[in-house]
């Protein structure tokens, strides 16, 4: 009889573990800070591929290399190699809403908005103009070899 009151305490302390372990881990993974959501971009769905082993693709098998690719996201996508990862980016300016001035342009490892001569890093996305509030949005790439998968 002892030995089931011992079992029994065992079971009900290492079931209070779990419940104390559970609400920790919820207590802590609170954040009161929340991320700031652009307010000029939406989140487009679309899955581009591209094969870095075509002619068209070229630039980007080289580090630095960059290349605007009008399939996928808003106003296109902005491809850059950054030591040999493929970063994408949304060729919108992320600082307006989308208009006819507001696909950037890529001029070496920056891309520039004409309407507000916002400049961005390739390799960031951030901005790197006084007065630009939101970095460029990030698109997910997956790569295979050759094999770029560019979706969101």
């Amino acid at each position: 009889m002892n030995a089931n009151i011992q079992f029994s305490f065992f079971l009900r302390f290492t079931h209070m573990k779990y419940v104390f372990f559970t609400a920790f881990l919820f207590l802590v993974s609170c954040d009161k800070n929340s991320v700031e959501r652009n307010p000029y971009l939406y989140e487009a769905r679309f899955d581009q591929s591209i094969n870095l082993a075509l002619p068209a693709f070229d630039n980007l098998n080289y580090q630095g290399g960059s290349l605007y690719w009008p399939n996928g996201g808003l106003k296109g996508l902005l491809l850059f190699n950054l030591s040999g990862t493929i970063m994408a980016w949304e060729a919108s300016c992320p600082n307006h809403a989308p208009n006819s001035c507001s696909t950037v342009q890529i001029s070496g490892v920056t891309a520039s908005c004409s309407c507000e001569d916002f400049q961005y890093s390739l390799a960031t996305g951030q901005p790197l103009t006084e007065g630009a509030t939101y970095s460029l949005l990030f698109y997910k790439v997956q790569q295979n070899g050759t094999a770029v998968r560019i979706y969101n």
